[in-house]
């Protein structure tokens, strides 16, 4: 088995054909089709079938499939690491992020923490806070960001932030008039939420469910973010973290105290069998720092006592 082998069947795989491989990897179909054909022989096992003249993949692909990503990542981190030797960098850093941190928090971070350190080479992913967990148990990551509870083995954890959510309205909304909103003042009312799989989702339902309130909850999204978006649009309100309303502060949008409080708690995780860089715990450093400061802001800005 040849890695160009395992190359040739993931990008089948992902385009469906030889031939959308054969233009991926630059060389023809043909070439793509002696791959497959190698691997098949090396593995003894069929992968495609071909009776229909189209490569359609059998149970046994999709089995050998789902293991290749851990295969790819462990052979980006060795070329990343050679990398670095070769181009003398200080490092590199794989980050994987739940979405409410991922697009304005840690972007912000990466461009601050590049000022003084400008060779680190690094790499962030967006997933659900279940996918991160997977990703560091995994150790196909150097560091992840993600929601508790926590139910994977394989990592340690620390807390990052331990913070009420907040409810994110449309400036012109009734609502914007008053400092706190409660349950009671959810019912009825149109909503944009995370969608069920997250965990702010439960806690929003479990909260709704004991105040007997029934809200219309219209649109569901997974990324915080996108509630905020379509808040702005005048499709309702909905509940965000800190993280993101400090993203979204004087874009038509107000933020109020929700209560009773329901807390967006995060931790930080790093792979168990593997040491620390000294490059993650810079960041790690830089991440505390940035945190320290847009929730002082937000936090004030919204009347808690900091």
């Amino acid at each position: 088995m040849r890695w160009r082998q395992l190359e040739a069947f993931r990008e089948t795989m992902i385009t469906g054909t030889a031939r959308g491989a054969a233009e991926i990897m630059g060389i023809s179909q043909p070439a793509v089709s002696r791959l497959l054909e190698g691997l098949e022989e090396a593995l003894k096992i069929t992968l495609f079938d071909r009776t229909t003249g189209r490569l359609v993949p059998t149970p046994e692909a999709q089995l050998f499939y789902a293991e290749l990503p851990r295969a790819f990542a462990s052979y980006d981190r060795l070329r990343t690491v050679a990398e670095d030797i070769r181009f003398g960098r200080k490092g590199s850093l794989h980050v994987a992020t739940m979405p409410a941190l991922g697009l304005g928090f840690l972007p912000d971070t990466i461009a601050e923490y590049a000022k003084v350190q400008p060779d680190v080479k690094i790499r962030y992913d967006m997933q659900l806070s279940m996918r991160v967990e997977e990703l560091v148990s995994a150790q196909m990551v150097d560091l992840g960001i993600a929601e508790f509870p926590f139910e994977r083995p394989g990592f340690e954890r620390e807390d990052f932030c331990r913070i009420p959510y907040v409810m994110a309205l449309p400036e012109d909304h009734p609502l914007a008039e008053r400092s706190v909103i409660t349950p009671l003042d959810l019912d009825g009312q149109d909503m944009v939420s995370l969608c069920a799989e997250t965990v702010a989702r439960r806690l929003l339902d479990t909260c709704l469910s004991n105040a007997g309130v029934t809200p219309h909850i219209l649109y569901e999204t997974t990324f915080s973010a996108g509630i905020c978006t379509l808040v702005q649009r005048g499709m309702g309100i909905g509940l965000v973290d800190m993280f993101t309303a400090h993203d979204f502060h004087g874009k038509s949008l107000v933020f109020r105290r929700f209560e009773p409080d329901m807390v967006f708690h995060v931790g930080i995780l790093y792979p168990r069998h593997q040491p620390i860089s000294r490059t993650a715990s810079g960041f790690v450093a830089a991440l505390r720092a940035r945190r320290n400061r847009v929730l002082a802001k937000s936090q004030r800005s919204l009347g808690y006592n900091v």
